[in-house]
Order: structure tokens, then sequence, then C-alpha cells
């Protein structure tokens, strides 16, 4: 998965190949995003995501996980996450699914219990390596699938085995939470954030001020400034300018409009300001980037 897709909810757009059997998987190659890494967003899906080379390091609703090569990170359905990679050339494989696939399933064999963790959405993550039994079998089960082909007439089937013995194992290895746990002041924060992200999204190609960004969560300028460096390691202003750069990576590749109409159609007034941006993120000036990506 060369790029991400942000919608203006903060959301990531997963497009699953088939809706009636929503489960995806991508290789992540790390170095194809600026800086090596990708800004903060959500999806209503659960992720797992193995790093088959390199390591790379994972905030998720603000906590940091470290995942060395041959582990793996489970991320609870609608957590806020980033990642980054740690050494070069990082590469992860990932699966996403909709909770709804596995609850549907426990549901009908009355194993209710066993959705406690997909219906919390806690844990938010957890590191998973192969020091536990359980964690060996869910790294196994990973790399099985990634190294099948998808083309085999019962792939589907094949999948659903591996993601139960996947879960089996990570209710073993899973802490136990319930509704009681909810931490309200903390939730409160990563709503909050969803807030501003959603007005960062929806009205980016305007000028935005910090008190703007505030404003669309009612909260201070300090606090906005605190949930931004807790959930997304960020200020809002570095936010913004890395969410504008993205969307003008993505429009230098699926259209013909000139660096000037990109300029302006991304929220920057100055294109000497807007090609200095881009080349600080992405290494080369915008036009050179066109050439380079549509060449590779």
């Amino acid at each position: 998965m060369d790029s991400i897709v942000i919608n203006h909810k903060m959301m990531e757009e997963l497009a699953h190949p088939n809706q009636m059997f929503p489960i995806s998987e991508f290789v992540d190659h790390f170095d194809t995003f600026a800086d090596g890494s990708f800004p903060s967003h959500w999806h209503h899906e659960l992720e797992l995501q193995i790093v088959l080379k390199g390591s790379a390091e994972y905030r998720v609703n603000g906590t940091p996980y470290v995942v060395e090569e041959g582990c793996a990170i489970y991320i609870a359905p609608e957590a806020i996450h980033l990642a980054r990679e740690l050494s070069e050339g990082t590469i992860g494989y990932d699966i996403v699914l909709l909770p709804q696939i596995l609850i549907n399933l426990m549901r009908s064999a009355n194993c209710e219990k066993y959705t406690l963790p997909l219906t919390t959405r806690r844990p938010e993550a957890l590191v998973i390596t192969p020091e536990r039994k359980e964690g060996h079998k869910i790294l196994e089960y990973m790399k099985r699938m990634y190294y099948t082909e998808s083309t085999h007439f019962t792939y589907e089937l094949f999948l659903l085995e591996n993601l139960i013995g996947i879960w089996r194992n990570l209710l073993g290895i899973l802490p136990k939470y319930s509704k009681d746990q909810e931490d309200s002041g903390k939730l409160l924060r990563e709503q909050r954030m969803k807030d501003m992200l959603d007005y960062i999204h929806q009205n980016y190609i305007q000028p935005i001020t910090i008190q703007d960004v505030a404003g669309a969560a009612n909260i201070s300028k300090s606090e906005c400034f605190r949930c931004f460096s807790e959930l997304s390691k960020m200020t809002p202003v570095e936010y913004i300018n890395k969410f504008r750069l993205l969307q003008a990576s993505q429009l230098l590749l699926t259209t013909e409009k000139s660096m000037s109409d990109i300029c302006f159609m991304t929220g920057f007034n100055n294109t000497s300001y807007f090609s200095k941006k881009f080349k600080d993120q992405y290494g080369v000036n915008p036009k050179t980037y066109r050439t380079k990506k549509r060449n590779e």
C-alpha cells in the first residue's frame, strides 16, 4: 500500500475488494511514505500488522508501541493511530477486518463472551511477540496468510480459518477489560481530537488558526496543544501542514493540475513556501516527485 486515503473524518478509507467479505490485506513499504511515517487516522476495522523487515513505532491513542522484526501489533477498532519506521526499508503485512465478522460468527455459535475486546474496544493495542506460546501461534498464522496465494478457490475459507485461530490465541493474552473500567477523561480527549481533526479535514483549503481548531472541540488553545501532543505527536500546525502535503502528493499523482493549482487547492497561499515544505517532507520538489513516482 503506497498511499493512504484519509477522509474529512480523519478516517482512513479502506477499499475492501469484496464488500460481502470485508477483510483486506496490505503490504506497507514504510519508505514510500513521507518521513517513513503516515499520520494519525482511524477506521472501524480492527488491525493486525506483522513487521516482516525492520522495526516500527506505533502510537495508539497517544501510547507508543515498538514492534521489532518478526513481531506484530493488534490495534482495536476505532483507535486513533499512526506509525513510523525505526529502521530504513521497514516492511509490514497488514490485515484489517470489520469486527462484525467475528461478532456474527461468535453470536451464531453462542460465544458472545469472546467478543468483549471488540465491543469495549479495549485494550487499544497489544504488541505480539513469539516468546509466549499464543504469540508464536498468532505470528505463524499471519505468516501463513502472507505467503498464501489469494487466487485459490477456497482462499476466503482459508482466511477465516486463520483469523479464528488468531482470535482464539489473542484472547489468551489480551488483558481483561469491562465497560466499568473505561477512562472517561481519556475517552473525552480522544473525542475532542476527532472533532478537531474533522474540522481540519473539512477546512484545510482555507486559512486555519489554532483558535479555529480548538473551537471545533470547544476547548482552550492549551488543551488543543495537549491533545495533539498526546495523540499525534505533532503540534496542530505541523499536523495541518502534513495533511495538506499528503493531499498535494495524491493530487500530483492522480491529476494533471499545475503545481500552482495544487498549491492553492491544498491550503497554501504561496508557491515558493509550498515547494519548500513539500521538499522538506518528501525530499524532492513537487515536479520531481510527480515524475519520479510515475516512472517507478
